[in-house]
């Protein structure tokens, strides 16, 4: 049976099919995980992604686009996991060097701009937390949270004005650093 048509017979409910189509991917959801994802996250990335095709592969549109879609849940996959552990990453393991600014020694300023985070509204604060300390791109941001690139920018430009605005009512006084 051709992958297309064991895709098609999958999509109709054979169960059959989609046992087949499970295991006929697994190769290379597992070649582009290990490319995408942290070596400690690979195998749970291909659990979920086979658990949501396992659910999901009825309501896919188009045979053609099977390939792009799968990929994109185990990229998808890979994130959340990713993101999950960054959430859970205790204060104290922040190392005084995390930040490259020579102010972060100042504890002061460390605590105003930590409350200053703290305070955004939620939407802001993720996004400048993928992308100023986890070092994301703005499409990876945008991938990250489900939302477009063009808005993943927009929220960053917004968050880094709030916290400038409450770094300034606060009294820190910050140097910006010209473009390069």
């Amino acid at each position: 049976m051709q992958h297309g048509e064991l895709i098609e017979r999958a999509r109709s409910g054979d169960p059959h099919a989609l046992d087949r189509l499970l295991v006929v991917c697994r190769p290379d959801l597992e070649r582009y995980a290990r490319r995408h994802c942290e070596s400690d996250d690979v195998e749970e990335a291909i659990q979920d992604a086979l658990w949501i095709l396992h659910r999901k592969v009825g309501g896919l549109r188009s045979v053609a686009a099977f390939a792009g879609w799968l990929f994109q849940v185990v990229r998808r996959a890979c994130l959340a996991l990713t993101r999950g552990r960054w959430r859970h990453v205790p204060l104290e393991a922040v190392r005084d060097d995390a930040l490259p600014d020579s102010s972060a020694s100042n504890p002061e300023l460390r605590i105003m701009v930590a409350a200053a985070i703290a305070s955004l509204p939620r939407s802001y604060r993720e996004v400048l937390l993928l992308r100023d300390l986890h070092g994301l791109s703005a499409q990876e941001v945008a991938v990250a949270l489900d939302i477009s690139e063009e808005a993943a920018k927009s929220r960053l430009h917004r968050a880094r004005a709030l916290v400038r605005d409450a770094l300034a009512e606060n009294g820190a006084h910050l140097e910006r650093k010209a473009a390069p």
